[in-house]
Formats: C-alpha cells, structure tokens, sequence
C-alpha cells in the first residue's frame, strides 16, 4: 500500500504536475497565509514540494466470498 501510495504521489507531482488530492484546499484551510502567497502558482509550488506520508492498515476481515460452504 506504502509503494502504490508513493506511486500515485509521484505521479501526481512529476507527471500530470496537479494537485487532484486537494492539498492545496487543506492548506488554505489550516495556513490561509502560506496559502495567499503560493496560490497563484500552486500546481508548480505541488509538483516541487517534498510530501511525507504515513500508511496505516488495518485488516477487518479476510478469506473468500461467494457460496456457502457444505
């Protein structure tokens, strides 16, 4: 998960160089002023920032679906 995770980022930034996660939206939110002053060039200002993550999965069921067993 940790990889595709990494996979998707790294496609998001070097390849399409957009910001489709919206975290630009959590930035306006929580830092307004940082915000109104990368805002004007924030797919560039994505694209070149480092972002750190943390994977944490959590198994609730597992085995087949489908029939019933006789």
């Amino acid at each position: 998960v940790k990889r595709l995770v990494g996979n998707v980022l790294e496609k998001m930034q070097k390849e399409y160089q957009v910001d489709v996660a919206g975290f630009g939206n959590r930035l306006r939110i929580e830092h307004p002023k940082v915000w109104k002053k990368v805002k004007k060039d924030w797919d560039q200002t994505f694209s070149e920032t480092p972002i750190n993550y943390h994977v944490k999965l959590t198994i609730k069921d597992y085995g087949t679906s489908g029939g019933s067993k006789k």
